[in-house]
């Protein structure tokens, strides 16, 4: 065989090998991403067929409150079980509740206090060993800020931005659900890095998946509002924010999910 022919030969099964390994490469790359997009998403089999129940027939606009108030001894039948609910609040947390089929059994307790940011959700630590269904769950809210941030406070907000926040809070307990000890005590090292933004921003695409979209797209205008002069800019991320959704970016989402398309209807 020629030389010229042989060492062809050799550059083509060195390219084609050189192809495969590219292939094999790319396609363990995708993989890697499609299993690290699931993991922050947070959204598994199990929430995923809860959130299409949640959300097949409760997307609404806008709770009212003196409508809603008339439906409060059925909310507390169906979702007040195993829950210690906020004083001031209550009718509120029910209504968050109703969109978390999965929370039902699940032991909460909402906790309002003067705490340093205004609202968190966690695992109680003491319960945190049990089974994700047998630990207890803290929300807690903030009693006390100064200034323009009283914006923040749940009492200084509207009826239904109270349901959207405390909607946001429920759907980071729908995710410890599935969380091991391990797991959560990562989450808990995720709150002092980068990671936190695609943590929280998860959080609302799962509160949107589960029918609260409207209701936490008001809380986002209402408190941007209050800290930004800027009407325009309140819509948007340069409104501040940080780790959180902009309107805009909740709006975009809801065009995007088919269970808002009658609520978005003129």
């Amino acid at each position: 065989m020629p030389a010229r022919i042989k060492m062809q030969n050799i550059l083509t099964r060195s390219q084609l090998s050189n192809q495969k390994s590219g292939s094999a490469r790319h396609a363990r790359a995708i993989k890697t991403t499609m299993l690290g997009l699931l993991c922050l998403l947070g959204m598994s089999t199990t929430e995923r067929s809860y959130a299409a129940e949640a959300n097949a027939n409760t997307v609404v606009r806008e709770y009212k409150q003196e409508l809603e108030q008339a439906r409060f001894a059925e909310l507390m039948a169906h979702y007040g079980q195993h829950k210690e609910l906020p004083p001031g609040y209550e009718l509120q947390a029910l209504l968050a509740l109703s969109h978390y089929p999965e929370l039902r059994d699940v032991r909460i307790r909402f906790i309002v206090n003067d705490v340093d940011i205004p609202l968190s959700s966690r695992p109680y630590w003491a319960s945190m060993l049990r089974s994700a269904k047998n630990r207890r769950y803290h929300v807690i809210i903030d009693s006390e800020r100064e200034g323009p941030r009283q914006a923040l406070l749940l009492s200084k907000q509207p009826f239904n931005a109270q349901v959207g926040i405390l909607g946001h809070e429920l759907a980071h307990t729908v995710y410890y659900l599935e969380r091991s000890f391990l797991g959560i005590a990562g989450d808990a090292m995720c709150q002092f890095s980068a990671c936190r933004i695609e943590f929280e921003r998860a959080t609302d695409r799962r509160l949107i998946d589960y029918g609260l979209g409207w209701q936490r797209y008001d809380h986002a205008l209402f408190v941007r509002s209050q800290l930004n002069a800027d009407p325009q800019a309140a819509l948007n991320s340069e409104g501040g924010g940080g780790a959180y959704m902009s309107p805009a970016d909740l709006m975009r989402l809801m065009r995007e999910n088919p269970a808002y398309e009658a609520s978005l209807l003129p």
